[in-house]
């Protein structure tokens, strides 16, 4: 199977978290872990290629000759499982504010429309329903940092506030004052390295215009980060299941991105 192509990890990489899965499904009490049907393996699989490619329920249950019912539960139990066993190859923002540049940026992360929610997750400049993450990227383009989700309708700086960001890079300002950290212009309350705003009624001067091509030429590298976390196409075709767990599929699929990385 091309697994770079169905769950966009190479086999021996799917090896891996399958390993340490199977380890800690083993380990449950009887009354705790799932009684699978088919292949363990061939079940993670499932969830990955799901993720992946945002396939519904009906669809997966269809291309595996099994039940809907069965395909959600499946997806409900291994969601935190994978999670859990590629935790410790996650990055927090803490550490990569000691080691240089940092380029931040808001990723929505498209819920589809739910009556239920109102204005709540109303993202005004993506005109959609959306959760929000905050992303951090080396200039080569790594990922160093994503951050828990918020609320669609904040505003990328009260949103980086919100989920103690602001607060970090204040901190780490105080130890290292050259602490350099680009952003757009949604972020000049905690940063200075920004696009310039044009003031009205004034045409930029040539050094801003010079400034702001240079900004925007650094920040091309968190925009390239947020595009490989959503290469896991239901953090941006369009998350159909319970809203209540996108938090835990974003935490899944964080943690993969960070372990594809390092391996």
């Amino acid at each position: 199977m091309p697994y770079n192509a169905t769950t966009g990890l190479a086999p021996a990489q799917c090896a891996e978290p399958i390993s340490r899965m199977w380890q800690v499904q083993t380990a449950r009490p009887p009354g705790e872990r799932y009684d699978f049907t088919m292949p363990f393996a061939k079940a993670v699989t499932m969830v990955l290629i799901k993720a992946r490619h945002n396939l519904a329920q009906q669809l997966t249950a269809d291309l595996h000759g099994i039940s809907q019912p069965t395909v959600s539960r499946i997806w409900r139990y291994l969601i935190p499982l994978i999670g859990q066993v590629t935790a410790m190859d996650r990055k927090h923002l803490v550490e990569a504010l000691d080691r240089g540049v940092v380029l931040i940026d808001g990723a929505p992360i498209p819920t589809g429309n739910r009556t239920g929610t109102g204005t709540t997750n109303w993202n005004a400049k993506h005109r959609k329903q959306a959760l929000g993450v905050q992303v951090a990227a080396r200039l080569g383009g790594d990922l160093v940092a994503v951050s828990d989700p918020t609320r669609g309708s904040r505003h990328d700086s009260r949103a980086l506030e919100e989920v103690g960001w602001a607060e970090q890079i204040t901190a780490a300002r105080e130890d290292n004052p050259l602490l350099a950290v680009f952003a757009d212009t949604a972020y000049s309350k905690h940063t200075k390295l920004t696009p310039r705003r044009k003031k009205k009624g004034v045409e930029r001067t040539e050094e801003d215009r010079d400034w702001n091509r240079k900004i925007s030429s650094m920040r091309a590298a968190v925009e390239r980060a947020i595009a490989h976390l959503k290469q896991w196409k239901i953090l941006s075709t369009g998350y159909r299941g319970r809203l209540a767990e996108l938090p835990s599929v974003i935490h899944m699929i964080t943690n993969l991105e960070f372990y594809r990385q390092a391996t």
